[in-house]
């Protein structure tokens, strides 16, 4: 169910009001948000709805034998090795039989069948993540073992954050589900309103007003039909599409959650202002790379056994994040990018004219920091060719078109829709206005407590808030809702 559809409004609502009516109920709002979440993740096929439950028992067994056994490492193991198969056969098993099928016919020997629609249960990367982090939170006895199947499940299901994300520690998010400690009203009416409406902008009207835009150019990128057509502009806009796409689902979910009375972290901090890769990854997917630093990086050795090993803990890091992401040699590729990135920002910050630039003040500082920012931006979408396009013929079709144009050829088709750039444009300027306004006490407080402000700044939240709402519903594309990009993951 996807988070735009008026289907989801409407189910959102009956939750909610059934919600606020059992609110001193604690055993009635626990089955209440675990069946509605349920029921929200079976909606397209209720079948799978028996996968994700398998999941939520295992992992629970797995936890409360780890309280009980002598040999941990080896439940562990046992608990993570089930997470890790179940993933790998409905992710990559498509991509397998294709690569098999690849060495057969130039082996010239029969080739397995590949199938040709293959279905991937919803979130499935998601909800393995947050079993595989319980687990080795009780192994470490940094968490107590969940006792209560019930919440154990909601920990694991619970609609808002489910299919994307954000990523919650079990800690946080169990410790949040106790008796003495679940919710029963809603931490910030008006913030959730805020989030909502401003998730509901980037997905709907700038989003998907980009997918109409590029969709098109990509289906068809080493096509005759595109030839000589300028790449670059597409990729560009593509980078924003991602960023408004799985940014907007974030602030849906981080609304929702604040309806509910749960506060969960931000996942995204203006991630194109970065003036490095490694900054890139602390603004973009934070709750993601947080979990690939704790749970891969840092137990692989992290960056205390030299340079050697720190670039190889990397490397292997971005590869795995990039498989993770889909079942596709390209986005191997996009990790090792990134892997390469982050490398070469530890030489380079550790060089002599890297501590020189760095240690520039006034003027200079700011003309490096735009450049960086600049360079950084311009590696971040070279790699995004790869995570757009799963064939690598595609890729550097892309890439070459992105160096070389016919004239005349330099905004063509949905990159020349001049009231696009004037949309983004009025974006960017709207955030740079309100980046001012937030020097000002009262904006700084605004948008950090809207809800402990003056009545009249409360007033004018409240407004935009609807205002957003209705550009929303007034400005989308019309025609069928494209769910959020990071669904398929």
């Amino acid at each position: 169910m996807n988070f735009t559809e008026g289907r989801f409004v409407y189910f959102f609502l009956i939750v909610y009001a059934l919600w606020l009516c059992c609110r001193g109920n604690y055993r009635a709002r626990l089955v209440l948000l675990t069946v509605s979440s349920l029921i929200f993740y079976a909606y397209h096929e209720w079948r799978i709805v028996f996968l994700i439950l398998a999941y939520c028992v295992v992992d629970w067994l797995i936890g409360l034998w780890l309280a009980r056994t002598r040999f941990p490492t080896g439940v562990v193991s046992l608990g993570v090795g089930f997470n890790l198969a179940v993933l790998c056969f409905w992710k990559y098993t498509p991509l397998l039989l294709r690569s098999l099928a690849w060495i057969a016919l130039r082996l010239d020997i029969p080739a397995p069948p590949v199938p040709e629609h293959w279905f991937l249960p919803l979130g499935i990367s998601f909800y393995s993540f947050t079993g595989i982090a319980y687990m080795v939170d009780v192994y470490r006895r940094e968490l107590t073992p969940e006792t209560s199947l019930w919440r154990f499940t909601l920990y694991k299901t619970f609609f808002p954050q489910l299919v994307a994300g954000p990523i919650l520690r079990p800690r946080d998010f169990l410790g949040a589900l106790q008796p003495q400690t679940l919710p029963n009203r809603p931490e910030a009416p008006l913030e959730a309103s805020l989030l909502i409406a401003r998730g509901f902008f980037k997905k709907m009207v700038l989003a998907d007003r980009i997918g109409l835009a590029i969709d098109p150019y990509f289906v068809h990128v080493s096509d005759l039909s595109t030839a000589g057509v300028w790449a670059l502009p597409y990729v560009y806009l593509y980078a924003l599409q991602i960023y408004f796409d799985f940014s907007g689902y974030t602030d849906i979910a981080r609304g929702l959650g604040l309806a509910f009375g749960f506060r969960w972290p931000e996942n995204f901090n203006l991630p194109y202002l970065a003036g490095s890769v490694q900054e890139f990854w602390q603004r973009w997917h934070i709750t993601l790379s947080q979990f690939l630093r704790d749970y891969l990086y840092i137990p692989l050795g992290g960056s205390r056994r030299g340079p050697r090993r720190t670039s190889l803990n990397l490397m292997a890091t971005m590869l795995l994040g990039g498989m993770w992401h889909g079942a596709s040699w390209t986005f191997l590729i996009w990790g090792g990018l990134h892997g390469l990135y982050l490398i070469g920002h530890r030489w380079w910050s550790g060089s002599a004219l890297g501590l020189r630039l760095r240690a520039l003040e006034g003027m200079p500082a700011w003309l490096w920091r735009g450049v960086s920012v600049l360079l950084t931006f311009q590696c971040v979408c070279l790699a995004w060719c790869f995570f757009r396009l799963n064939a690598l013929g595609e890729v550097f079709a892309c890439l070459r078109r992105c160096v070389t144009c016919e004239h005349g050829q330099l905004f063509a088709g949905g990159s020349a829709d001049l009231s696009l750039w004037c949309l983004l444009g009025g974006y960017g300027l709207l955030i740079g206005g309100i980046a001012q306004l937030r020097q000002r006490p009262a904006i700084r407080d605004l948008l950090a407590h809207p809800e402990q402000v003056a009545p009249l700044y409360r007033g004018f939240a409240w407004g935009m808030s609807v205002a957003l709402f209705l550009l929303a519903i007034l400005l989308t594309p019309t025609g069928e809702k494209p769910p959020f990009i990071y669904f398929q993951f």
